[in-house]
């Protein structure tokens, strides 16, 4: 359950972690299930996450609901919540895949920004020697800032965005340690990054994008789709994903098909420095 600590930790510091979601046993469960589904998926989207499973797959569909995530989220959103997406995140041992300081406000189109949070789930452990997320404490408070494209880098974002840290914030990172199965929460304009897997364990997570439903896109004409995930949507604002029957069925491909065309899969991506434009046909 959410605590008044976590909703005072997440006001001071942009993030709020250890959490317990699930135990390590039933972490480590899913594992198998995240690998067959980087089996079926892995070459419909150029780029190293794994995009918007949760319409095509039903466990994945189950975390984005997790109640001990979503009572954390509420704390801090309100109770009305839309998943805006999911993506997997995984550094297999000894890789060199990172992921360059940003703030995720700063190109996802949605307004406001206070009202857009990530919960980070780890099927494994995420610890500093393998790659665990690291924030710079409080950046959330202060301006969104400017960032580059580094294509042809091991920056594992879609279009490899990195932003320069000042002095002071490289002498404030902060390790989101978790155990598998944990989460952490982080703000929406909270500069975070990861390093490379210096470790022999892989780092397998779930980076679940949730926002209020009296959210706006700004992109793309205001078209975007979500998943409606606790509450009422009184706003409409955006299109609502239908939750998937059975794995890969044909009305959840259709919905992929669809909703990854959107901001909230890859159409707020500037295809023009890195391609991830995805053949349609691959999707099946």
């Amino acid at each position: 359950m959410a605590t008044r600590f976590h909703k005072q930790q997440f006001d001071q510091l942009g993030v709020v972690f250890p959490a317990t979601a699930l135990s390590p046993e039933a972490a480590s469960a899913l594992l198998p299930r995240y690998y067959e589904l980087k089996s079926r998926t892995q070459n419909w989207v150029a780029g190293a996450q794994i995009l918007k499973s949760h319409l095509v797959s039903t466990w994945v569909a189950e975390l984005i609901r997790d109640a001990e995530i979503l009572d954390v989220v509420e704390e801090i959103l309100g109770p009305d919540i839309l998943c805006w997406t999911a993506s997997f995140f995984a550094k297999e041992p000894h890789s060199a895949g990172y992921v360059g300081w940003h703030q995720d406000i700063s190109y996802w189109g949605l307004d406001p920004a206070e009202r857009v949070v990530t919960a980070w789930l780890g099927l494994t452990d995420a610890q500093p020697d393998n790659g665990c997320m690291c924030v710079i404490p409080g950046t959330h408070n202060g301006p969104t800032k400017d960032y580059i494209h580094a294509p042809g880098s091991e920056n594992m974002l879609l279009a490899a965005q990195e932003m320069q840290l000042s002095p002071t914030e490289q002498d404030s990172v902060l390790p989101v340690a978790l155990n598998a199965g944990q989460f952490s929460v982080h703000h929406s304009r909270l500069i975070h990054g990861s390093y490379g897997n210096e470790s022999s364990r892989p780092r397998v997570g779930l980076s679940i994008n949730y926002v209020a439903t009296d959210v706006s896109q700004t992109m793309n004409e205001g078209s975007d789709f979500a998943t409606l995930v606790r509450g009422v949507d009184n706003f409409g604002k955006f299109s609502l994903e239908e939750r998937p029957s059975n794995d890969f069925d044909d009305a959840a491909i259709a919905q992929y098909r669809k909703s990854i065309l959107a901001p909230s899969g890859i159409g707020g991506t500037n295809n023009e420095v890195y391609d991830t434009s995805p053949d349609i046909s691959r999707i099946a």
